[in-house]
């Protein structure tokens, strides 16, 4: 059994057990699915199921780590903002110190003035106009809603799912750093370099995926790639019709 497996049942028998259940806030989950269903509303207002949203979870367009993080996310499983309230010693703790305000998932992904969420939006924003021409200033709801929303072709939608979770789990990772960690906050170029990296190993990894001999079954269609990453990379009309299956294509951002 390889470690990656042993890994994910792990994951999944802690996740099933009926205390961790009974730890997670059911009022904050509904909540939650009620705002990432009006984010993820078509044009006539219909709202994707429920089981959607779990299975994005659990979706392979979406690295493993970032899964866990929207499992915990939509069930507002985290311990930040108003968990603190009730004990006494650790109210600080509740509170972001640099916008004196509570620290919830909302303002740590799409508010806090610290160094980290504007700028990572402010480059996934940039890559998505490259894409679409539209700016990318997700919600709460949006970001809850990434592996469910539909847009015009799937590569679009693929790209977007793309996009959305790894720039929202780089924002939660920088924070972690800075208040549980004690880092301080995130040097600007610092944050760039951390995000080109982590959308370009993803771009990496979708490459890589199109060896059939190597994956099989697993592996993804060259079509798949190019139409997730056209209009992104780097110098995209001198690239060989194959590129996927070349090394060293990188995203046109920065």
């Amino acid at each position: 059994m390889t470690q990656a497996k042993a890994y994910k049942i792990i994951r999944k028998l802690k996740m099933e057990k009926d205390s961790y259940r009974e730890l997670l806030d059911r009022h904050a989950t509904a909540a939650n699915m009620k705002l990432a269903k009006a984010a993820a509303e078509d044009a006539e207002g219909n709202a994707p199921p429920t089981r959607k949203f779990w299975r994005s979870t659990r979706d392979k367009d979406i690295s493993r780590s970032i899964r866990f993080f929207l499992w915990m996310l939509i069930h507002g499983a985290y311990k930040v903002g108003k968990y603190w309230d009730n004990i006494p010693t650790h109210k600080h703790r509740g509170r972001c110190v640099k916008c004196g305000t509570h620290e919830s998932m909302e303002h740590i992904l799409t508010k806090c003035s610290e160094p980290g969420q504007e700028e990572v939006w402010d480059l996934a924003s940039e890559m998505w106009q490259l894409k679409t021409g539209q700016d990318l200033r997700p919600t709460i709801g949006q970001i809850m809603a990434g592996g469910v929303k539909r847009h015009a072709d799937p590569g679009t939608t693929r790209l977007y799912k793309i996009l959305i979770t790894e720039s929202a789990h780089l924002i939660w990772l920088i924070r972690n750093e800075r208040v549980i960690q004690g880092n301080g906050p995130a040097p600007l170029a610092k944050i760039r370099n951390r995000w080109l990296r982590k959308i370009n190993t993803r771009l990496a990894i979708d490459c890589a995926m199109t060896d059939q001999l190597k994956y099989g079954k697993r592996a993804l269609r060259m079509s798949v790639v190019k139409k997730t990453w056209r209009k992104t990379l780097k110098g995209e009309r001198t690239l060989a019709r194959d590129w996927p299956r070349t090394v060293g294509v990188l995203v046109g951002v920065g």
